[in-house]
């Protein structure tokens, strides 16, 4: 009997990482905060997020959440500052993310890179846009977007 016990607590301990907890998310590199989750960056066309999305103006701005949240837009001085956004879809079970901006003034580029940190991996589900707001960039840097 006692080798059933420890057999059934050990299969248990294999199939599930118990040490396994949800971590905050982390901001690094030139992103000032995160959007709240009810952002949602669409058009017509759907998620403008799916090969990222650089708002730069207040009339892009009012445009881009008019169908999520209009009336209740946060104050932005877009002299100052910008926002960034790349969608993901959770790959996982207590999923967080990493979102950076790094600027490269040799070449000219800005890389906004997601990282999502999972404990195991499941069925996809809830999205995420992924919109940061960083210091205003000047308008002929390249915007590269990473996904990992």
């Amino acid at each position: 009997m006692r080798y059933m016990v420890l057999l059934l607590v050990l299969l248990f301990f294999s199939c599930v990482d118990p040490f396994c907890s949800e971590q905050s998310d982390r901001m690094a590199g030139l992103v000032v905060r995160v959007l709240d989750r009810p952002y949602a960056a669409n058009d017509a066309d759907g998620d403008l997020g799916r090969y990222g999305v650089r708002i730069s103006s207040q009339e892009q701005y009012k445009k881009v959440f008019s169908s999520c949240c209009a009336t209740r837009l946060d104050s932005m001085d877009f002299t100052k500052v910008e926002i960034l956004g790349l969608s993901t879809i959770s790959r996982g079970i207590h999923t967080s993310y990493t979102r950076d901006v790094q600027r490269d003034d040799t070449n000219k580029r800005i890389t906004y890179t997601v990282t999502e940190h999972y404990c195991q991996s499941g069925s996809p589900h809830d999205g995420q846009g992924n919109l940061v707001v960083i210091p205003k960039q000047p308008s002929d840097y390249e915007i590269t977007y990473v996904r990992k």
